[in-house]
């Protein structure tokens, strides 16, 4: 990908690559570990995963999803199509309560084991949520990013940079 001009679209850019990265171990755990076989949450490296899973996806639904439907939708939606803008609105939508819901699911198996129903239900809503997060994540990195990063201007863009430094600091 080419390189941005805006240290926000930036940060949001490095947030994505990171939240790919953790999707592509989801997925591998998934495809190690049938629906009927949960792996041992008590293995160290299991139980580190499932706690970052949740940290990420509470924070992917939480502070990016927010920030970009407060700030960055609705500047692109005046300059550019809003059609681009809502479409992606209504994915956080979907992807809200299936990442929620894997957070909490995780945190569970974190601290107490996956029951068959609950690694069940871990099994198939992380594999929902692969599929959508990452064809989501695709389209903002290809278009909405990319187009984003030509719309602002310099003065604009350092404001929300602040503004989500502010966000993410809590």
């Amino acid at each position: 990908m080419f390189q941005l001009r805006h240290k926000i679209l930036q940060v949001l850019h490095d947030q994505h690559a990171t939240t790919l990265q953790l999707l592509e171990r989801l997925e591998d755990l998934l495809r190690r570990s049938r629906p009927d076989n949960p792996p041992p949450a008590d293995d160290p490296q299991v139980a580190a995963f499932l706690s970052e899973l949740a940290a990420v996806m509470e924070h992917e639904v939480g502070n990016h999803f927010a920030f970009e439907e407060e700030h960055l939708f609705p500047r692109f939606s005046r300059v550019s199509d809003p059609g681009i803008a809502a479409m992606l609105g209504d994915e956080h939508e979907v992807i809200r309560p299936l990442a929620r819901r894997i957070a909490e699911v995780a945190r569970t198996a974190r601290a107490e084991g996956f029951t068959p129903a609950a690694w069940e239900e871990f099994h198939r809503l992380g594999a929902e949520l692969v599929e959508r997060e990452v064809f989501h994540i695709q389209k903002e990195e290809m278009g909405f990013l990319p187009a984003l990063d030509q719309i602002l201007d310099p003065e604009d863009a350092e404001a929300l940079a602040e503004t989500y430094s502010n966000v993410e600091s809590g």
